[in-house]
């Protein structure tokens, strides 16, 4: 048998954190932060498949929430946030 071209092994650790190890969503300390009405944000994100499925547009819901944290980002609603802000919840 010829010897492995792979040299190393290669270990994936995946976890479903929000709601599972926890009571509430990971963003809950930037929702704090900047005085974000956390229902509302989640109310935004639970519309938006229906919003782009308008325009004929498909998206990924499980990850539809991380653009809307970016369009909160480009409108002023989370000022200033750095990855510095989000290591202080850490």
């Amino acid at each position: 048998m010829p010897p492995s071209l792979v040299t190393q092994t290669i270990i994936a650790f995946i976890w479903d954190f929000d709601r599972t190890l926890t009571r509430g969503y990971m963003q809950k300390p930037l929702f704090e932060h900047y005085n974000v009405d956390e229902a509302e944000f989640w109310r935004e994100v639970n519309a938006l498949k229906t919003f782009y499925a308008d325009y004929d547009l498909q998206i990924a819901e499980d990850t539809a929430y991380l653009e809307h944290t970016l369009n909160y980002v480009r409108t002023g609603k989370f000022p200033g946030l750095t990855n510095g802000l989000l290591a202080l919840h850490d």
